[in-house]
């Protein structure tokens, strides 16, 4: 009755397990009543007998409990336990996303680089893998001599060596025709020879781009060992570009780390990491890192910045930097602050125009070219700058004093609202880490020296992005933008999932004050200190700068930040380019000033852009009235009729080009300026000539 009774209380308070074991000791309980009853009657041994069975029975039923405990009730933990035994766990990782320039060139991308491994123990015993070894030595995918490497591999295999790299670094091509060889001797499957394969990052031109780009390593304190972005667009957009990683479970041998071969393991996630997009033109780019290379060579200077970018959205079209001293990965573009010097006087000639403090036909008296300011005697940079001059005189002679009396018609607070204006007490915000804030004092703090110096930029600080972008601003219209490096994010699929936008800040000057600055600015191009920018055919702008360099709060004698900021073309611009030497070398004074280093650059790039870019020259109708009336009938001459060749003598590249621009010439011109001779010599037959060649100067 009892056992009944715990039977019923166990089913009424939920403990099933006893409620199993209760019922199958009443069941044996029940069995061996019933069968001791029948026993009653038989000899000793079949009692003994029958006793020993019970005792069997008694453990086959506590086997049965521990079977049903194990098999219903604590089932999912011996399930568990079972899994984490033979289930293995895979890590699995996304390709890095790629880094393309705005044309769709790649600067930063994987790729799969493969190493032939051979077996030693494994391949002695078969022929097979020496005639697949010859086949490769042969065919040069395995450098050496077969014979030399035969012998080793063999003594290798005898000492029960298992692993020897032939050769590294085979890319995906000559993995195809190493995988033929290897299926044409049978052992394609085998471990006897074998090719391990990883992947690898790459950088295009990694001399031009690798400021920008940034590279990839591993970080201080990071317990993954995946190599993530340090520095540049790989350190910007790391969250974009890095691929996500996962580890994956499949049944497997645990022990041995291998995978079932029944395992089957389905994965919907998207691993690989986003390509990026810059706004760079790999072109232009080029074009300013070799036009800038060559006159930081030759005016062995300490170091040299440049930089193009669309005035209208804020793109950066191409950077380029150059250094003397110790290899550093840095962009000075973005953190190096400097005093820009006169390419800074156009801030504030606009600046007093926008708030009618001066007119296009406002005349300045600066005396014999020196003013007195505080104890300080400021000089023109030239002695012939001297007496009245006009407001265009001021931007075309970069006349200092000139803009101290411009500099004096603003109050303090007037002149600090317009340098906030144009983006110079704040960091621009461009895509790109580390940019330095700018160090700036309230005007509050100011001596009465410092608006004055401010005036021609000397005492205020600025990074070249900056500069540039406030220049941007007084070209465009008079809107500053935030600059930036990012066209767009997408997956592999093309889909995008970011875009970078034009970001106007705001409106500085109007419009009106912006074209009178492009048209200053063009005639100190054609007749002022920006005179080497010049580019025949084109309208340019532009405005050089010589900043005299300071140490410990004085400035160094004959040393010079040299300068040349221009925009082109000036009835709208499309490019701004700014060029900046430090400490160029000359044995003439004024060979170490902008008008002298940086100009010519700016002028090389702005002719080899051009032509990149296949720009048309507005002004071929100004070309000199007595040459086009002398070359008029070779120039003009109709295409289906050009069989002799035109004389080409005082034509500029650019007209010589539109010339030929619809013949399958091959076209080499050396020199700048304009042609003064030619080969094949005007009027000799072109049936069979395929090259021109022209010389200008």
């Amino acid at each position: 009755m009892s056992l009944i009774l715990g039977i019923g209380c166990s089913i009424y308070f939920k403990i099933h397990l006893l409620t199993v074991g209760l019922m199958l000791i009443l069941v044996y309980l029940l069995l061996i009543f019933t069968k001791w009853k029948k026993n009653k009657k038989n000899n000793n041994f079949n009692i003994r007998v029958s006793v020993g069975i019970d005792i069997v029975g008694l453990l086959m039923l506590v086997l049965i409990f521990r079977l049903i405990h194990i098999q219903v009730f604590n089932s999912k933990i011996y399930e568990a336990a079972v899994a984490k035994q033979i289930t293995g766990s895979f890590p699995e990782s996304g390709d890095r996303g790629s880094i393309y320039d705005s044309t769709g060139k790649g600067l930063a991308y994987n790729v799969n680089i493969y190493s032939l491994i051979i077996d030693p123990e494994t391949a002695i015993k078969k022929e097979e893998s020496f005639k697949a070894l010859k086949e490769l030595i042969d065919k040069k995918y395995v450098k050496g001599n077969y014979y030399s490497i035969a012998k080793e591999i063999k003594k290798l295999g005898l000492e029960g060596r298992r692993y020897r790299r032939l050769e590294k670094d085979l890319n995906d091509i000559e993995k195809k025709e190493v995988d033929i060889i290897l299926k044409k001797h049978g052992i394609l499957r085998t471990k006897e020879l074998f090719l391990d394969g990883r992947k690898e990052r790459k950088y295009y031109r990694r001399d031009i781009f690798e400021n920008l780009v940034g590279n990839i390593g591993f970080l201080k304190n990071d317990e993954t060992d995946i190599k993530k972005g340090t520095f540049g667009v790989e350190k910007q957009y790391e969250q974009y570009l890095r691929g996500n990683e996962i580890k994956r479970t499949s049944p497997s041998i645990r022990s041995l780390g291998i995978k079932l071969p029944t395992s089957k393991a389905e994965m919907n996630q998207e691993l690989d990491g986003k390509n990026i997009h810059l706004t760079i033109d790999h072109e232009i780019h080029y074009i300013l890192n070799d036009e800038l290379k060559k006159q930081f060579e030759n005016t062995k200077s300490e170091e040299a910045y440049g930089i193009v970018v669309d005035p209208n959205t804020g793109k950066v079209l191409g950077t380029s930097f150059y250094s003397k001293g110790k290899k550093e990965i840095r962009n000075p573009l973005f953190q190096n602050q400097v005093e820009p010097g006169s390419i800074f006087k156009p801030v504030i000639v606009a600046s007093a125009l926008n708030e009618g403090y001066v007119r296009r036909s406002s005349t300045f008296d600066i005396g014999d070219g020196t003013i007195k300011k505080y104890n300080h005697t400021i000089r023109e940079s030239s002695r012939s700058v001297k007496g009245i001059i006009t407001l265009d005189d001021i931007i075309k002679k970069s006349s200092n004093v000139g803009m101290v009396l411009i500099g004096d018609r603003f109050t303090e607070t007037k002149f600090e609202e317009y340098l906030k204006s144009f983006g110079l007490y704040d960091k621009t915000g461009i895509d790109f880490p580390y940019e330095r804030k700018p160090y700036t004092i309230s005007s509050k703090r100011w001596d009465k020296l410092k608006k004055s110096t401010m005036s021609f930029g000397q005492g205020i600080a600025v990074t070249p992005i900056q500069m540039v972008m406030a220049f941007s601003a007084i070209v465009n219209g008079g809107v500053l933008y935030r600059p930036y490096l990012v066209e767009k994010v997408e997956d592999k699929n093309g889909v995008v999932i970011r875009r970078n936008l034009p970001a106007p800040v705001r409106k500085i000057i109007s419009e009106k004050v912006s074209q009178n600055m492009r048209e200053m600015m063009e005639k100190t191009v054609e007749d002022g200190t920006a005179k080497k920018a010049m580019v025949e055919g084109y309208r340019i702008g532009g405005k050089t700068g010589t900043a005299q360099l300071s140490l410990n709060g004085k400035y160094i004698k004959h040393e010079y930040l040299t300068s040349a900021i221009g925009f082109f073309p000036v009835e709208k611009p499309r490019y701004v380019v700014l060029i900046m030497l430090l400490k160029p070398q000359a044995d003439i004074l004024y060979n170490k000033f902008g008008g002298a280093t940086a100009a010519p650059v700016l002028g090389e790039v702005v002719r080899r852009i051009v032509k990149s870019k296949n720009i048309l020259s507005k002004e071929i109708t100004n070309i000199n009235p007595e040459i086009q009336k002398i070359k008029s009938e070779q120039v003009l001459v109709p295409e289906e009729i050009m069989t002799t060749m035109p004389d080409l003598k005082d034509l500029t590249a650019r007209d010589i080009l539109n010339i030929f621009k619809n013949y399958n010439y091959e076209i080499s011109m050396s020199g700048t300026g304009k042609a003064f001779e030619q080969y094949p010599k005007a009027g000799e037959e072109l049936e069979k000539v395929k090259k021109i060649r022209i010389l200008l100067k």
